[in-house]
């Protein structure tokens, strides 16, 4: 029994050896292969440390500011009144942004406030969202409804909300660059 169980594990090293040998050899492609894999490697760039000066460095990080910010797409001031617009009509902007609405129902100093509407809001299924706004008096936290593509949409949540939480918002275009001061959460 011990001469058979001796022969078994010989015979498992030697198949286990010949495995560790041969399937690397089966299994790593050609020899085209590797070179191309070895020749695609780029050399590694030389860096003169003792040539490097700041204002250099900064005069190529403005460079590439100035290149990105070309890359951006140009944003246009738009002055248009969409009000007068019929309320059904669904409008580009100069931008070719859809022009939508928002019912601004609230502006708050302590911000607390504003997340408090906002989560009563949510709460009876409204979209809701909070700009952080900078006036003359300070901060604000101002609480909006929307936004919605039709106008008429909007003056029918309006008038439900009064009902509901007894207050009379207005109706506000909402810009999407408002977004960059928009309160998360």
């Amino acid at each position: 029994m011990d001469n058979r169980l001796k022969q078994r594990v010989t015979g498992a090293v030697v198949l286990t050896a010949l495995a560790i040998i041969i399937l690397p050899m089966l299994l790593d492609g050609s020899r085209e292969d590797r070179a191309r894999v070895i020749a695609s490697i780029p050399e590694p760039p030389v860096v003169e440390l003792d040539s490097l000066r700041f204002e250099d460095i900064e005069r190529q990080i403005d460079a590439l500011v100035a290149e990105g910010e070309a890359a951006l797409p140009k944003v246009t001031v738009d002055t248009v009144d969409y009000s007068a617009q019929p309320a059904e009509t669904l409008t580009l902007d100069q931008n070719q942004l859809p022009v939508s609405w928002s019912l601004q129902l609230a502006s708050f100093e302590n911000e607390d406030n504003a997340r408090s509407l906002r989560a009563s809001l949510r709460d009876a299924e409204y979209q809701t969202y909070i700009i952080r706004a900078d006036t003359d008096a300070g901060e604000r936290f101002r609480v909006f409804v929307g936004p919605v593509l039709q106008r008429s949409q909007l003056a029918e949540m309006g008038q439900a909300i009064e009902q509901k939480f007894a207050l009379k918002g207005r109706v506000v275009r909402y810009e999407i660059q408002d977004d960059a001061r928009q309160l998360g959460g």
